[in-house]
């Protein structure tokens, strides 16, 4: 099992769907998710330095990210598979395909890229434009948790803090030179009532880079980390075409 992943990845399934996790969260962010999405099988990734890897240094880069988790996976890409990430997420995504293209690895057959603008345009969000010494991220956590209807212990939303802050700085230094070719396709998702990264900023420019479609699903920021119906639907139709399900 790689440490990479929460769970072992599936050694069944037509098709394996990877979830790289929210900023200032791990894999346990997909715990509203399926482990099923129709023929197909989920799978979240683990970054290290949160939950189970909290011991460990978090990375310090997008392209650390990228060849740690292809290191982790790279003997499971045995069947068609995806990458799906929200928000903050997609640049990792991006490096991650991108890392796996130069390898001469067998490439994602979609990327599902919700919340996040077209990378070549920059950063997206207020908080990566924000001066980090003024926010307070515990009460972004806070406000997060509340979104979703649950509530963590204090010191869980003191360390989840400090995460985001970490991922916060890791994500200033981002810069798109590093993307995968049109021979992956992507599947760009925005949200109706997203307040963070509005729909309507989501999908300018995407189809200058890449062979990208745009969908857009009712619900706000945090809707993704629910996984409704109709983003299930989008992912399972999506991968039973290149699966021919």
């Amino acid at each position: 099992m790689s440490r990479w992943t929460l769970q072992p990845v599936p050694s069944d399934g037509d098709y394996l769907l990877f979830g790289l996790p929210y900023a200032g969260t791990g894999a346990s962010s997909f715990g509203q998710w399926p482990r099923r999405f129709g023929a197909g099988r989920f799978c979240a990734v683990q970054p290290p330095g949160r939950e189970n890897r909290f011991g460990e240094d978090g990375v310090a880069g997008h392209q650390e990210f990228a060849e740690g988790l292809v290191e982790g996976i790279a003997d499971r890409l045995d069947r068609p598979y995806a990458l799906i990430g929200h928000c903050g997420a997609v640049p990792f995504l991006l490096q991650t395909a991108a890392h796996l293209e130069r390898r001469g690895l067998p490439l994602p057959r979609r990327l599902f890229a919700s919340g996040w603008g077209a990378p070549q345009r920059g950063l997206y969000g207020r908080l990566n434009f924000a001066d980090l010494a003024e926010v307070d991220l515990v009460a972004e956590i806070e406000e997060r948790c509340a979104a979703l209807g649950y509530q963590l212990h204090p010191e869980f939303v003191e360390i989840a803090a400090e995460t985001m802050l970490a991922d916060l700085r890791v994500q200033r230094g981002y810069r798109a030179e590093a993307l995968p070719s049109r021979d992956v396709p992507v599947s760009v998702i925005g949200w109706t009532e997203d307040a963070v990264v509005p729909g309507d900023t989501v999908w300018p420019g995407w189809e200058e880079r890449f062979a990208a479609t745009f969908h857009l699903l009712d619900g706000d920021h945090w809707e993704f980390l629910r996984c409704p119906g109709a983003l299930r639907d989008l992912v399972e139709r999506e991968m039973s075409a290149v699966v021919g399900v």
